[in-house]
């Protein structure tokens, strides 16, 4: 009986779908520097990874004296003819010899 009752009483650990947060405010809203909660996700036991998903936020350029941008993005002009924060193209060199 008593191997019984621990079988019945063990659960299996398991995340829930993930839940997007977008009204999570951005603490630095400028240069891409800020980071936000972009969702959150609960566990009904012991799990392993991540209760939430981030991502980088403030598009904006910042003002001087900061820098425009933070590290991995440059000053880019988009389609709309406005200057925004965007991320560096990493492009692999070619080399040819002759």
């Amino acid at each position: 009986i008593v191997i019984l009752l621990l079988l019945t009483s063990c659960t299996f650990a398991q995340w829930s779908a993930w839940t997007e947060t977008p009204d999570t405010p951005c603490p630095v809203t400028c240069g891409y520097c800020g980071v936000r909660v972009a969702a959150t996700r609960t566990c009904t036991g012991v799990c392993s990874g991540p209760s939430q998903r981030y991502e980088e936020c403030g598009a904006q350029m910042c003002l001087w004296p900061n820098k425009t941008c933070c590290p991995g993005y440059i000053k880019g002009l988009l389609p709309s003819r406005e200057f925004e924060c965007v991320a560096i193209a990493t492009i692999p060199a070619k080399t040819t010899i002759a």
